[in-house]
């Protein structure tokens, strides 16, 4: 068979309207059609598999600004299993590759198993499932999975498999064969600055589109760098980096000339309006790379945005950043209380510094947001507080605040097991919901701050206790809440 024959469907399991194009499945799709194979992909984004849109949950408590999806034509479709038999019938792949991450994992086998009696070899990825192999290979409609990096092992799968090769032994997988499992030690991490350009044309075209301070741009992310340098124990990079070498081998920062290339191909290809730089924490990259980056960019001058953390910052960089036409920086701040931020978080920053930071930002022409996480393990309302209070000594376009979850491969779900706030099983189902159960901080504590915080933000504090009573979800909490949304004007 020739490669050009061998025909792969990769499903992208998403939650309910996360906009922003993947690196993950578009650089996978790629690297196979690189070498001949043909290749299609399935995307839920669009399709209704939670109660909720992601985006309603962060429009409902204020965070984000609400936006018009006609305006480009974005529609939610049809039945998802519905839909996929479709595409299977008409595409008749040889291969089925899912890709997930935890929250959306079952969405993944949900679909594999609706399919399982068309006798499709399936193969599994992600980080999902590079922390939990047994799990995820012990599901019947699963014949192989991917620990670690996907490009190089789906290419080297799929060539034996499209001439009729032994494909068992290829490093990354394990392959269940005759009522055993096969598992291949995890050796291809790949060189990223010698990956194909990413192919987003896998994509529905509307697929394109992200909403940002509520006004849709033609998004494209470029990839800078894999993995990270520091140790936040809510992250899943530190267990990351000790399982693939450490973090000198797990951190991988992309060439200048091939970040710039695929820059290029966006603009050129996909008409970019504006790009968000993958990275962990974007102004970590060596002083050369940014001199370089900068040089290069200011020709360029296309909005862009990216997360980084509030220690690489100064008024130099900052600068720079809005000579070139930077949009928007996200920055983690996580928790307001130095003393569980230094010990708990492994995150070494005291407030005086973060808050000379975010004012460096706060005086440039660049949106500047903050993340904020809440519930956090042995957390209490006065630490919440403490955030809170963080937060109100400077201005930003978007404080935003996520509730803590427990995620596999992180160091604080271990912590929260051998606490009992949650059971060794437990993955997390929905981002916007307390999963851990705690005496210092409730879940319908949690739900109430989070509900509130952009209240708490901007209301004077001498009416804190009248706001606590919005807190509560009942019908005068409710009411309250109205009265202080209209009269703080709070938007977004």
């Amino acid at each position: 068979m020739k490669f050009s024959e061998f025909k792969v469907l990769l499903i992208y399991a998403n939650s309910s309207f996360v906009l922003l194009m993947p690196i993950s499945v578009s650089s996978l799709a790629a690297k196979l059609k690189e070498a001949g194979f043909n290749v299609r992909l399935f995307d839920t984004t669009f399709y209704k598999t939670d109660e909720r849109k992601d985006n309603e949950y962060r429009e409902n408590s204020f965070q984000v600004k609400k936006v018009d999806y006609d305006k480009r034509e974005i529609k939610e479709k049809g039945n998802y299993i519905t839909d996929l038999h479709k595409v299977i019938d008409e595409y008749k792949p040889d291969i089925i590759g899912l890709s997930t991450v935890e929250v959306t994992h079952r969405l993944g086998i949900e679909l594999l198993e609706s399919i399982s009696t068309r006798n499709i070899k399936t193969i599994v990825g992600g980080v999902h499932t590079t922390f939990n192999p047994d799990e995820v290979l012990a599901e019947e409609c699963v014949d192989m999975i991917c620990v670690g990096e996907g490009e190089t092992a789906m290419l080297e799968l799929c060539k034996k498999m499209a001439v009729g090769d032994d494909y068992t032994g290829v490093p990354n997988l394990w392959v269940k064969l005759d009522g055993k499992v096969i598992k291949n030690k995890s050796v291809f991490l790949e060189d990223i600055s010698l990956l194909p350009v990413p192919d987003f044309n896998i994509f529905d075209p509307e697929r394109i589109y992200r909403q940002m301070d509520g006004v849709f741009y033609r998004m494209v992310p470029v990839e800078i760098s894999r993995g990270c340098i520091y140790d936040c124990t809510y992250c899943s990079a530190p267990s990351l980096a000790k399982l693939f070498g450490g973090v000198g081998a797990w951190f991988r920062a992309k060439s200048i000339d091939q970040v710039f290339k695929e820059i290029d191909v966006a603009v050129e290809k996909y008409q970019a309006e504006y790009f968000y730089m993958v990275s962990e924490t974007f102004l970590a990259m060596k002083k050369s790379f940014f001199g370089e980056f900068i040089k290069r960019y200011s020709k360029i001058k296309i909005p862009f945005w990216f997360n980084t953390r509030p220690e690489t910052l100064n008024e130099e960089v900052v600068g720079m950043l809005e000579d070139v036409n930077c949009h928007r920086m996200s920055i983690g701040i996580e928790s307001g209380n130095e003393d569980y931020r230094r010990v708990m978080l492994k995150r070494n920053i005291s407030n005086e510094k973060i808050l000379e930071k975010c004012k460096i930002v706060e005086k440039s022409k660049i949106q500047l947001s903050v993340n904020n996480i809440i519930g956090f393990p042995d957390e209490t309302r006065e630490m919440v507080f403490d955030t809170i209070n963080l937060n109100r000594c400077f201005s930003a376009d978007s404080h935003s605040c996520t509730i803590f979850q427990p995620l596999g491969g992180t160091p604080l779900k271990q912590y929260c097991i051998e606490k009992g706030y949650v059971d060794a099983d437990f993955n997390v189902d929905n981002l916007y919901e307390p999963s851990l159960e705690m005496s210092s901080l409730t879940k319908e504590e949690i739900k109430g701050l989070y509900k509130t915080f952009q209240i708490y933000l901007k209301c004077d504090e001498s009416e804190f206790h009248d706001v606590q009573k919005a807190e509560k979800d009942t019908e005068q909490g409710n009411e309250i809440f109205k009265h202080y949304i209209n009269k703080l004007n709070i938007t977004e």
